[in-house]
């Protein structure tokens, strides 16, 4: 019986300690890449003469500015930080990554430079990785991998199925005027988009959303339609009752959306209207084959658009064209429809 007693109690530290190393891990990951370190306020501290890389990093611990000076020290070594820095005060805001804090001591050579980058509504993920990398942040294939594979611990991502998605994150990447570093590394500014949709996508949204039955993911998917479907924010919430009055009819369960079928065409690199012999491509992103949903979202969405997948227009509308002059046109049957077809053709 005692034997026992004491495997139990081995496994239970055993499990502790893993538990308590992983939060550990975790813990130290969001600080070194400046994850989630709340409001940023600025902070100034003196580095003396000859000071090195340990004298540093008790510098910034005991300014608030790391929890962790021992890990700071092993990742700036692993960085080649030479442990030479500039005497002075200097003035550092507490949002900054271990990488930034070790540059922003280092000598001029090291300044970084800053670069405003705008990504409009509807950009989809291949367009915000080509805004990066002609900038001169990062490189391609590591923007894919770190959207496709790495872990960022935000609650929101939970909701994601993989299965058939292009990109992991498309829909995710709030579209918004950004600050970037230029030597920014993939995953800060990935990073930084996904925190701006955390903050964008309020709890209210959220609550809303589930209360009409869809998750963070689905709600993004249809907005992501809505937005690459509408020319005028106006026209949007009766966009997303056309998507969900189909969503609910068993006789009309397609969305029959062009804009994902461009998607599926183009891998998030086209734009346009699809031509006919595309609307059969066999894909799960082509809304006239499938039902319901495609697997993600096409682009990413604006405020605008996300507002009318959670709250559409009340509506018996099942049709809509864009037209010549880029208005909505919404029909409630298949004879309307067509009949607005028409019109636009002959305007």
């Amino acid at each position: 019986m005692k034997r026992k007693a004491n495997g139990g109690g081995v496994l239970f530290w055993a499990v502790l300690i893993s538990v308590l190393l992983s939060a550990f891990i975790w813990s130290a990951t969001k600080e070194i890449f400046a994850f989630d370190k709340g409001e940023a306020i600025s902070v100034t501290v003196t580095v003396p003469e000859g000071a090195g890389l340990p004298d540093v990093a008790k510098i910034y611990k005991k300014a608030g500015l790391i929890k962790y000076p021992l890990v700071y020290e092993l990742y700036s070594k692993l960085r080649g930080d030479d442990g030479k820095y500039l005497s002075g005060e200097f003035s550092l805001s507490s949002s900054l990554c271990y990488d930034e804090l070790r540059r922003a001591i280092k000598n001029k050579k090291g300044a970084r430079t800053q670069i405003r980058l705008t990504f409009p509504e509807g950009s989809t993920v291949e367009s915000i990785i080509d805004i990066f990398v002609s900038a001169g942040i990062g490189e391609r294939e590591k923007f894919i991998s770190v959207i496709n594979d790495f872990d960022f611990g935000f609650d929101f991502l939970a909701d994601i199925k993989p299965d058939g998605r292009i990109y992991r994150l498309e829909g995710y990447l709030f579209p918004d005027t950004y600050y970037f570093y230029s030597d920014s590394t993939e995953t800060e500014a990935i990073y930084k988009m996904l925190e701006n949709f955390n903050v964008r996508f309020t709890a209210d949204m959220r609550k809303r959303a589930e209360k009409s039955g869809f998750s963070v993911d689905e709600v993004l998917t249809l907005a992501s339609m809505i937005e690459k479907e509408a020319y005028y924010k106006a026209d949007m919430p009766y966009i997303s009752s056309v998507f969900q009055n189909r969503l609910s009819s068993r006789s009309m369960p397609r969305l029959e959306s062009d804009a994902t079928v461009v998607y599926a065409v183009g891998r998030g690199k086209r734009t346009g209207v699809p031509i006919k012999e595309e609307l059969t491509v066999d894909s799960p992103y082509n809304t006239y084959r499938v039902q319901g949903l495609p697997p993600g979202a096409i682009c990413s969405p604006g405020i605008d658009a996300i507002e009318a997948a959670i709250s559409p227009a009340k509506s018996d509308y099942y049709y809509f064209i864009c037209t010549k002059n880029k208005n909505a046109v919404f029909s409630r049957t298949y004879a309307e429809h067509m009949k607005a077809i028409a019109a636009d053709k002959n305007n």
